[in-house]
């Protein structure tokens, strides 16, 4: 994922004793607006990916979220090592504030309640 992590988000992926392992380079999981680009890139980009979190294997869990394509590849890689993939639930609560000047600003907070398994189909 692109954003920092939570507090919440990080203990629970470390529940249990689990090693939480994040991606340092976020230059990585950027995606040139090239429309040309196929699918060497994306599975080139993936493994890149893979390599700089030190591999996966089976019984890792893995947590991906990005760009669609991108997602994609990096999860199918790691269904092919034999991880378990999850996602994060957070529900979103948003709320209109009305500006001095009368204008309306939207807030949206999203709050983690937890990972689910992805599961495929």
């Amino acid at each position: 994922m692109q954003h920092v992590p939570t507090t919440e988000q990080l203990s629970a992926a470390g529940a249990e004793g689990r090693e939480v392992v994040q991606l340092a380079d976020k230059k990585l999981l950027a995606v040139p607006d090239d429309a040309s680009l196929g699918r060497d890139w994306f599975t080139t980009r993936a493994a890149e990916i893979l390599a700089a979190v030190g591999g996966l294997q089976e019984g890792d869990t893995l947590h991906v979220m990005g760009q669609q394509q991108l997602a994609m590849v990096v999860s199918a890689m790691g269904r092919k090592a034999g991880a378990t993939l999850v996602e994060s639930v957070t529900p979103r609560t948003s709320k209109e504030v009305t500006q001095p000047d009368g204008s309306v600003r939207k807030e949206s907070v999203f709050s983690f309640a937890g990972f689910r398994t992805v599961h495929q189909y």
